[in-house]
């Protein structure tokens, strides 16, 4: 359990030790354009030669690659398979997959479980350890409290 509290101190200590130019524990974060594929499509499509994917593009913060929050308009994306390149879709061509390919595209985008949601039940549980760990034992308090002896008399 002590290591486990130290590991987790540890963490925290990197977390919070960050400044500006003379920084001394390094904080490794993420800030800008993320894209997620939400949909696979088929083959036949492809934009410039190349197949493409459905996805959502989004703006988002991460902490040691463990997305704290997300920001910005969620917009529907096509993403080609390298996923170095996209072009975002418009209404007409998601009607198009709606209706010709019977795809089921959302009228909002919506972003993954993990983007959304897993990384901050991950700072919460972080989080939440530490405060544990900060916390006195009660083992400590009932060893040093001293039970007075009777006297012989």
């Amino acid at each position: 359990m002590k290591k486990v509290i130290f590991t987790l101190t540890l963490l925290g200590g990197l977390f919070f030790a960050a400044s500006t130019v003379s920084a001394r524990g390094v904080i490794i974060y993420g800030n800008g354009e993320k894209i997620e594929v939400t949909e696979k499509l088929p083959d036949s499509i492809t934009i410039d030669d190349e197949h493409v994917n459905l996805g959502v593009i989004y703006e988002q913060f991460s902490i040691f690659w463990v997305p704290m929050w997300n920001y910005g308009e969620t917009k529907y994306v096509f993403l080609n398979d390298k996923e170095d390149s996209y072009m975002l879709a418009d209404e007409e061509d998601l009607q198009y997959l709606r209706d010709e390919l019977k795809i089921n595209v959302p009228e909002e985008p919506s972003i993954g479980f993990w983007n959304k949601i897993g990384g901050k039940l991950i700072w919460a549980v972080v989080f939440a350890l530490i405060i544990y760990g900060l916390l006195p034992s009660r083992k400590k308090e009932e060893e040093e409290v001293e039970i007075p002896q009777e006297e012989q008399g």
